[in-house]
């Protein structure tokens, strides 16, 4: 294969467009910015909690696996069942408890550092005081403009609220990273490939992102030893890789085997050095 050139060695740095935000997503947390303005009346029906309502509840004696878990007790707070704000599986103890019960409740929750699987055992003693019926302002133009500026508009809010959604820069280890930053890199290709390069049945797309890989580990001057070669080999460990090494060295193939491994290895350090964001 003949030399190539790219217009820049520098590392990927990639912007994608963010993806639209669910409406449902923009709803919710427009529901939980209004709660603190919101009128809460108490019901005067006998009827037991449903999910969705808003309680007065009292937690006591809260235990995580057995151990005091102060961050799980409430005095006379206001809480929104299936708010999110408590475990799932707590908020399905409440359900069907009427004002005035006190009943002992369990729950299960997956901590931080669990392992997969693995969820705790919150216990604790729980008081539903009140049943309240909650009744959110109206949203409009006029009220957005005074709590919510510089949005000045219901449209603009939903715009601003929405744009709290950030992502996260692309994880390296994504099944995309690496084909999005190897599209980007041969984009820089300065010369067009030579057909006589093409494999059979090789498109021309792949020619180019192959050309513009071994012109980045011509100018990063890799060089493999032959332990580097053979760790560049696939298979799942490093019996494997020896393995699939000596195949190709006993085929014949062992030049084929080092352009390969210097591939990988300038893609190695291509994904490491490169980002991938969202706008």
């Amino acid at each position: 294969m003949k030399k190539y050139t790219l217009t820049s060695y520098d590392p990927v740095e990639l912007d994608l467009p963010k993806p639209q935000v669910p409406a449902s997503l923009v709803d919710a947390q427009i529901e939980k910015l209004l709660e603190p303005m919101a009128e809460y009346h108490e019901i005067a029906e006998e009827r037991g909690v449903a999910m969705g309502d808003h309680v007065v509840v009292t937690t006591v004696d809260a235990r995580l696996d057995g151990n005091p878990a102060s961050n799980f007790v409430l005095e006379h707070s206001l809480y929104h069942v299936g708010g999110g704000e408590m475990p799932r599986t707590f908020d399905e103890e409440l359900v069907g408890m009427v004002p005035g019960e006190t009943k002992d409740a369990e729950a299960k929750i997956k901590l931080p550092l669990a392992k997969d699987g693995d969820a705790s055992r919150l216990t604790m003693q729980v008081t539903v005081e009140k049943i309240l019926s909650c009744r959110t302002p109206e949203l409009t133009d006029a009220f957005v403009a005074e709590h919510f500026e510089p949005a000045k508009t219901v449209a603009e809010f939903r715009e601003g609220v929405a744009k709290q959604f950030g992502l996260p820069d692309m994880a390296k280890n994504d099944a995309q990273f690496p084909d999005l930053v190897l599209d980007e890199l041969a984009k820089r290709l300065v010369e067009d490939p030579d057909p006589a390069d093409l494999l059979p049945g090789q498109p021309l797309d792949a020619l180019r992102i192959t050309c513009a890989i071994d012109a980045l580990a011509d100018h990063l001057d890799i060089e493999l030893s032959d332990a580097d070669i053979t760790a560049q080999m696939p298979g799942n460990d490093a019996e494997q890789r020896e393995k699939i090494r000596q195949q190709l060295e006993d085929q014949g193939l062992g030049d084929e085997a080092r352009v390969f491994a210097r591939r990988e290895a300038a893609l190695s350090w291509l994904v490491n050095n490169s980002r991938v964001s969202y706008k």
